[in-house]
């Protein structure tokens, strides 16, 4: 008789701590995935606005001049002297390269496009949607689309207006990606974290199941420690006991750690500049010095400074420091956005990494930089602040990841030495 009380008080003990922990393994797996989801929208219009702005610059290069509309009633589009009607080879190109569809505007109709109807003719002459017309071409403001509909197809969507010399909006570039192949690629990239916090959830519940019996109060602790993590608290600690058993429990404990730190790491932006943060950057710049070394190509490693920030901080106050941080911050990410990235690597320390670009290229380019960090002016209460920058750059190599960084640290305390606003290789 008490063998079976026993075993329907662990049966009931086993209820009440799992029910919980299972609705603590859904929270997370919805908080996981909707985190996951919104990140990887954000890479999508990332994406977009780059392809966007690049299908702009493209056609600036290859046609000179200004848009317009010639012809009483065959209209021809014209940029410069150059008549952009049927000259389909740039859209197909960037469609060829990048994967994503183009379409050029003039005003609201379709001059040249990618997309094609059913009988594989292309969608030209046709009109932007109604909304696209209000927000892009009579507000003036580029705008990323979730739920566009072309053509009886949903497509996730940038739209950006498209000026001639004098500022005036005379149509739209749009890039856009059919949002199944989006979709698809969100639940492919979001599979393994599914696995990982349903194989988890499932254990704790087995081991759960194995030992209640005889370590309620651990598992209380397991269970609060998992409904800290999945309200957002990801710097709940568990308590030590668990973590120092040697059986199930604290196999248990530990996962449930593992877990915690795995969400953790898929926060990799700084919260103040909104770059990478160090952890970020580390693991990104190992990725690329495994390219390079697997596939030959270039890469630059830069350390920058702000040049003078203590005394920034002393004379304005911390408040100015962290905007200086900010406003510095946007112009590094909006220059390598296309050249590499930027990482905050630790108080008004960054690293850049120029991708796919040899040493006189990345030196260029910084010059380039230095000059924006030169001319940026920081609004502050009732000033106006100025700040420099010393940048020490170094050539990838295939060395260990420690070396070259202190190589460009290294380059950068040559440059602070030599009087700072410079870049130094």
């Amino acid at each position: 008789m008490q063998q079976k009380k026993s075993g329907k008080m662990a049966y009931i003990l086993f209820v009440i701590s799992a029910v919980p922990l299972l609705f603590c393994g859904i929270v997370i797996l919805f908080l996981s995935t909707e985190f996951f989801t919104r990140a990887m929208y954000q890479e999508i219009e990332s994406e977009l606005h780059g392809a966007a702005n690049n299908v702009i610059h493209m056609m600036d290069l290859a046609y000179p001049g200004d848009y317009t509309l010639v012809g009483d009633t065959a209209l021809s589009l014209f940029k410069g002297d150059h008549d952009l009607t049927t000259e389909y080879s740039l859209v197909d190109r960037v469609k060829e390269d990048s994967g994503f569809e183009v379409t050029l505007f003039y005003q609201d109709t379709r001059i040249l496009t990618t997309i094609r109807r059913e009988n594989g003719e292309r969608l030209v002459g046709t009109s932007a949607p109604q909304l696209v017309q209000k927000d892009v071409l009579n507000g003036g403001e580029a705008h990323f689309y979730t739920n566009t509909i072309i053509n009886g197809q949903e497509y996730f969507s940038y739209y950006i207006p498209l000026r001639n010399s004098d500022g005036s909006i005379v149509g739209m570039v749009f890039i856009g990606k059919p949002s199944s192949q989006v979709d698809l690629s969100i639940r492919h990239a979001s599979y393994p974290l599914v696995v990982a916090v349903v194989i988890v959830t499932l254990l704790i519940i087995l081991f759960l199941y194995l030992y209640t019996r005889k370590f309620d109060v651990v598992l209380q602790k397991i269970c609060s420690f998992l409904n800290a993590v999945s309200t957002g608290d990801l710097t709940a600690e568990l308590d030590g006991i668990v973590l120092k058993r040697n059986d199930e429990f604290g196999s248990i404990g530990r996962a449930a750690v593992n877990m915690q730190q795995a969400v953790r790491q898929t926060v990799e932006q700084d919260p103040l500049t909104e770059l990478y943060n160090r952890r970020a950057a580390n693991r990104r710049l190992r990725q690329i010095m495994e390219r390079s070394e697997a596939g030959d190509t270039p890469f630059c490693v830069c350390l920058g400074d702000i040049d003078h920030f203590k005394a920034v901080n002393d004379t304005y106050g911390h408040d100015c420091g962290d905007e200086v941080l900010r406003q510095v911050s946007t112009v590094l990410r909006d220059h390598m956005r296309l050249n590499g990235f930027a990482s905050r690597w630790g108080g008004e320390e960054f690293l850049l990494v120029f991708d796919r670009m040899d040493m006189d290229q990345a030196y260029s380019s910084l010059n380039l930089l230095l000059d924006k960090i030169r001319r940026l002016e920081i609004p502050f209460e009732d000033k106006t602040v100025h700040v420099t920058m010393t940048f020490g750059l170094t050539p990838g190599e295939h060395t260990d990841h420690t070396t070259l960084l202190k190589n460009a640290d290294r380059k950068l305390y040559d440059g602070k030495a030599g009087g700072r606003d410079r870049v130094v290789f």
